[in-house]
């Protein structure tokens, strides 16, 4: 089986060779996409769709939208370029098959563990608040590693599961569980800081 698997990914194309595809237009650029990316595209639309007919319709949207888009656009990290494609499509299904619904289960997970380090909904009055706690998340994000700003976006703004971001990086499940809560412990502290956040009485 191991020899199955490695001849498998020895067939995959690299992304550049991939975007030089869509670059040429040329149609195998979807399958090359599909072989490579076409699993963690779908776990992206099942985190946030659970239904397996509308992750399919996302993922062949993806595609046509990543058709579209190269060129003009050159991606810098392909997959990202990808997983952001997807979750908008996903998000915009999600909203029409359940206007009145709940947010669903997988991103319920990743805004609870940023519980601590958050503030709640603001008032009209904090909007100004939010807008500045949205700049200050962004320069810590820049302040980390790549790989802890990868990982951070997958798990917080992609929903990506832990197994899959691990799977993406090469590491161990329990590096990125520590990673993560190692990065919502210094965001709370930064956030404590610079007054977005108050301990509690």
């Amino acid at each position: 089986m191991s020899k199955k698997k490695t001849e498998y990914e020895e067939a995959l194309l690299t992304d550049e060779a991939i975007i030089d595809l869509y670059w040429s237009r040329n149609e195998q650029a979807i399958s090359q996409t599909d072989k490579k990316y076409g699993k963690y595209l779908f776990g992206i639309a099942y985190n946030i769709l659970h239904g397996r007919l509308d992750c399919e319709e996302c993922v062949n949207d993806t595609y046509l939208g990543t058709w579209n888009r190269i060129p003009p656009t050159r991606p810098q990290v392909f997959p990202t370029f990808l997983a952001r494609i997807m979750r908008n499509i996903a998000i915009d299904r999600y909203r029409k098959n359940h206007a009145k619904g709940r947010v669903p289960s997988e991103l319920t997970v990743t805004l609870e563990e940023l519980d601590e380090c958050m503030v709640c909904a603001p008032s009209v009055e904090e909007e100004r608040e939010l807008r500045e706690l949205v700049r200050a998340l962004n320069r810590f994000l820049r302040s980390r590693t790549e790989q802890e700003e990868f990982m951070f976006i997958c798990r917080y703004y992609y929903a990506d599961d832990v197994n899959s971001i691990a799977r993406m990086l090469g590491v161990s499940n329990k590096t990125v569980y520590r990673k993560l809560a190692v990065l919502r412990h210094e965001l709370g502290d930064m956030l404590r800081k610079e007054g977005y956040l108050h301990e509690e009485a």
